[in-house]
């Protein structure tokens, strides 16, 4: 059964439509991909299925009493709240729970025989609704989002814009929804934390409708592609690998059967226009004309949406060593964000940097671009090296200017009209060239930056999450500018995409640390997956040899055992011996006593009988002393 269902639904902003007619369902736990070009509608078709607004025409039904959780803004919090307590507020009616529970309990140690039945109702109801889990599973969320166990404790009025996203989409996920709307949620997430995040959501039973524009997420997450383009919804099966093979498919396809129409007709028109005015022909010339009219046309695919050209062009040769850097290091106080890296990137190469977040990546670009000093090393430019740039907070970005002006303080002699043409090429139209630049959305400071930076014309590029606030379409773009780009390349992203595409080095700063990878970053995820499995496989070796030798310990003490209560058993043995021999012997003096002094040999047998046994009795005292030893 459909969660959400539109008929027909239309939707406009101050009268220019946004969505016309579109039809959309939602079934029970589908996994659906929802995407498009900023500004065709993906936010608004979630604010209708919340019914945040509601649609000028249509239909929009909804499930009755399913539970649905969108990424939104946070509640109000108070400040001096928690992280763990602002989550865990999310979770009052198993808290109250809880404290009925542990009252209940106290009735029980009184003898309230009542209470007994209530709590076994009351526990039953808390154990259902994951009463004993719900701590562990908050703890679980945050940390794989990127919170460590030491920051659970930090005020909500301490923490960063990014940090205050990560525990909104934890509220989100924490939730026991039956539909999850997630509007971009891989925003201010490392690599580690996407990772995590892309294995939850394949996990989750929920049904969930998620607007990305990670494409490896999108590749991992959902099973639907739906596609927002001019006010219309396109329905794909598959990840979006696979939106991407069949759209191009069915436009071929569109475009072929287009072609042979437009022959066909073509063909027709050209046999009427011959034969219209012959007598023997008027019947077969009517016939044609009619089945023209009748003919259901094919229309051409339509253009792809507006997309940015990121044209870089020719740059200055440089020489084979493009950067140097020895031995740099930097940290603030006391603590290492990194220490002693050192590596070069030639001419043409691509590296890549990434690590969690604040381990230093944005610093260690910075500190290349010469705009920190750190704390010790070198960072050398090589040969006719000219190098740009792009800082993702667009620090460098003159906010008192308009975008034309900002543009001409890289290209003074461009005449305004030169500007407009320029600007055109990253969808800037008309008079957008005046807009503020305070007043520019995130993706149009990213445009503006990147036109700024290309204009500079530079053979060495330090890109800072280059594709943050673009869309897929613009992603996509600029990525195809770089992969022409014949200068070296040095970029810390989020963007696995874009780093599996672009980079044949990466640095990877960790726990103060950097180590030096060749590959992309899949080739880096496999060879660590491999480790990962010979240190586990490893492990399972050292656990099997662990387990067989306490295996041959516990033998060997057995037979130590065995061997000790069988010597025990032969001393215990040899001292009852003993004893009886001494006994003999003793026996003896009497024996000398009662015999006959004249009876030499009746004597000397005795004494020959007395000397054996004292020979035997030495040794057994010698076998009594080994067995001691």
């Amino acid at each position: 059964m459909s969660l959400v269902r539109f008929e027909n639904v239309s939707k406009a902003f101050a009268s220019a439509p946004i969505l016309e007619n579109i039809d959309f369902r939602v079934e029970e736990g589908e996994h659906i991909g929802l995407i498009g070009r900023n500004g065709t509608g993906k936010s608004t078709i979630f604010r209708l299925i919340t019914g945040e607004i509601t649609p000028e025409s249509g239909v929009i039904e909804r499930m009755r009493k399913a539970r649905m959780a969108c990424l939104a803004q946070l509640p109000n919090v108070d400040g001096k709240a928690t992280i763990f307590d602002v989550v865990l507020h999310s979770f009052r009616e198993l808290l109250e729970q809880e404290r009925e529970l542990a009252q209940l309990e106290e009735r029980m140690a009184r003898g309230d025989e009542d209470a007994l039945h209530e709590y076994s109702k009351l526990q039953e109801a808390f154990t259902l609704r994951g009463g004993y889990e719900f701590r562990t599973n908050i703890k679980r969320v945050l940390q794989g989002l990127g919170f460590h166990p030491n920051e659970f404790d930090l005020p909500y009025h301490a923490l960063s814009g990014g940090q205050r996203t990560r525990l909104m989409l934890a509220l989100v996920l924490l939730q026991d929804a039956d539909l999850l709307l997630l509007d971009e949620p891989e925003n201010h997430l490392d690599l580690e934390a996407r990772e995590w995040l892309e294995e939850f959501l394949k996990n989750s039973r929920a049904a969930i409708v998620i607007i990305s524009h990670d494409r490896k997420m999108l590749n991992e997450v959902v099973t639907r592609i739906v596609e927002v383009e001019r006010g219309q919804l396109f329905n794909y099966t598959g990840n979006y690998d696979g939106y991407l093979k069949a759209k191009a498919l069915l436009r071929e396809q569109q475009q072929k059967a287009f072609e042979r129409q437009q022959e066909f007709i073509r063909k027709e028109e050209a046999w009427i226009d011959r034969f219209r005015y012959k007598n023997t022909k008027a019947r077969q010339v009517q016939s044609r004309i009619r089945r023209l009219e009748k003919m259901e046309m094919v229309e051409a695919p339509p253009p792809e949406a507006g997309d940015v050209t990121f044209a870089m062009g020719d740059v200055v040769r440089s020489g084979e060593i493009v950067l140097d850097v020895q031995n740099i290091s930097m940290g603030y106080d006391r603590a290492d964000l990194y220490h002693g890296v050192s590596f070069h990137v030639q001419r043409g190469e691509r590296v890549g940097i990434i690590g969690p977040n604040g381990s230093g990546k944005t610093t260690m670009l910075r500190q290349m671009a010469g705009q920190l000093k750190g704390r010790g090393g070198e960072v050398k430019m090589g040969f006719k090296v000219t190098m740009a740039y792009y800082d993702q907070h667009h620090e460098n970005m003159n906010r008192a200017n308009d975008i034309l002006n900002e543009i001409w303080s890289i290209k003074q002699e461009w005449v305004p009209q030169q500007v407009r043409s320029y600007m055109g090429k990253f969808l800037f139209s008309g008079d957008d060239v005046f807009k503020p630049i305070s007043a520019l959305s995130g993706g149009e400071l990213s445009r503006t930056a990147m036109a700024k930076l290309i204009l500079s014309e530079p053979n060495l590029l330090l890109l800072d999450e280059p594709t943050n606030h673009l869309d897929i379409a613009s992603r996509e773009a600029l990525e195809s500018a770089l992969l022409e780009f014949p200068g070296a390349i040095v970029m810390a992203s989020h963007d696995r995409a874009l780093i599996d595409k672009m980079v044949d080095k990466l640095i990877i700063l960790q726990n103060g640390k950097a180590e030096v990878h060749l590959g992309n970053y899949s080739h880096y995820r496999w060879k660590h997956q491999q480790e990962l499995e010979q240190k586990e496989e490893q492990k399972k070796t050292e656990d099997v040899l662990k387990i067989r030798r306490v295996q041959e310990e516990r033998q060997e003490k057995k037979a130590r055992e065995r061997e000790n209560r069988k010597q025990q058993r032969q001393l215990e043995q040899l001292e009852r011996d003993i004893e009886t021999m001494e006994e003999l012997i003793e026996s003896y003096h009497e024996k000398f006593a009662a015999v006959d002094p004249a009876d030499y040999q009746a004597a000397q047998q005795l004494k020959e009988e007395y000397e054996g046994l004292k020979n035997d009795l030495q040794q057994l005292y010698e076998e009594w002393e080994s067995l001691v030893e």
